[in-house]
């Protein structure tokens, strides 16, 4: 039965893989015409376009796992029961669980490797690719590290802290010097926020360096027109849902110690831990699609119908996303909500071809 068991899990992983990889590669086309309309811009030419491009792949590698899971397993499987390969390992006592199991050991296997991804190289890359085309583009040289992200603005080094999604900042630091490269000024602001064209900084406090003294001044609040702009800042935010889990932990934890609203970071905190499960749920649903009664619907009839069911739970489950911040509801139902839909359709099913095996 191991023999059994590893020629099915290969090629399940086999079809997850190359469906994976079609679907990667539209993704890749339409992100690369995109990029394409802004080649010209400063100095962002054809080549940076495609770096870009490359940049945002590891991003849906991750996203789109879950339907490839399920649309490659069904595939995987199809293929074994278009062969007749199936009906003879059932014949030779293979049981639906044994093939569940298999389906399971190849999925999960390659899961774990996209978690990685997700987790690890794709924020790193996306951000890469955010910050050379605003450097091509715009010609401003910017820089992001443990210490925040730094910026070149006129005679001022800008440095900021912490970026929201919400283009909110904390701990901003302005070091403005001097014809002579000498610091004249150094304005800190413990949070600011953009509107109507220009930064709005709260808790300020300035201090004016000179030959004689050094004049400290409290501002409540301070207008700062700036080349930083909330495109610019876009390389110092990782969007919330490429986040690590446990970086989007310390977000939450941070956010709701300062009194900020956090609900983004919580839905993509709850769709992280979802999403492992929304791929095993899946994974689950291709064996009764395929190893039900063959006699009613032809094999490629089922993987037509469980690709769209994937692909309606992939939609539901983001939609489900914006509803939970639109009515703030409670982020932990962003996890429940799709997983309980994949359960009780797949209950559906197996009673279902249960009964059907009976009957017949």
């Amino acid at each position: 039965m191991k023999l059994l068991d590893r020629y099915i899990a290969v090629s399940v992983i086999k079809a997850i893989l190359l469906t994976l990889l079609g679907l990667t590669l539209l993704a890749f086309v339409l992100t690369f015409i995109e990029q394409v309309e802004d080649v010209g811009k400063g100095d962002y030419g054809l080549l940076d376009a495609l770096v870009v491009g490359l940049s945002t792949t590891p991003r849906f590698v991750y996203e789109a796992f879950p339907v490839s899971a399920l649309i490659g397993s069904l595939l995987g499987l199809g293929a074994l029961a278009s062969h007749g390969e199936l009906v003879a390992m059932r014949a030779a006592g293979q049981s639906l669980r044994h093939v569940l199991w298999a389906v399971m050991r190849g999925g999960v296997a390659l899961l774990v490797l996209v978690v990685l991804i997700g987790d690890v190289i794709a924020p790193s890359a996306e951000q890469y690719g955010q910050r050379l085309r605003l450097e091509k583009q715009h010609e401003q040289v910017t820089f992001s590290s443990r210490n925040g992200f730094w910026a070149k603005d006129g005679s001022a080094i800008v440095n900021i802290k912490r970026v929201t999604a919400d283009d909110r900042l904390s701990d901003i630091a302005i070091f403005r010097f001097g014809e002579d490269a000498r610091l004249e000024q150094v304005t800190r602001a413990g949070r600011g926020h953009y509107a109507d064209n220009k930064w709005i900084l709260q808790q300020v406090r300035q201090s004016t360096l000179s030959e004689e003294a050094i004049v400290v001044q409290k501002i409540q609040r301070l207008d700062w027109e700036s080349v930083v702009s909330p495109a610019m800042l876009s390389v110092a935010v990782v969007k919330p849902f490429m986040l690590p889990v446990w970086q989007l932990h310390d977000y939450i934890q941070v956010m709701k110690a300062n009194k900020q609203d956090a609900t983004g970071y919580e839905v993509a905190f709850w769709t992280k831990l979802a999403t492992p499960m929304a791929t095993v749920v899946m994974l689950i649903l291709s064996v009764p699609f395929v190893m039900g009664n063959l006699r009613s619907v032809s094999a490629g009839q089922r993987v037509f119908t469980g690709a769209l069911l994937g692909t309606i739970f992939y939609l539901v489950g983001r939609a489900f996303s914006f509803l939970v911040v639109v009515y703030e509801l409670p982020p932990v139902l962003v996890a429940l909500f799709p997983l309980a839909i994949g359960i009780a359709v797949f209950s559906y099913f197996l009673h279902r071809e249960r009964t059907l095996h009976r009957s017949g």
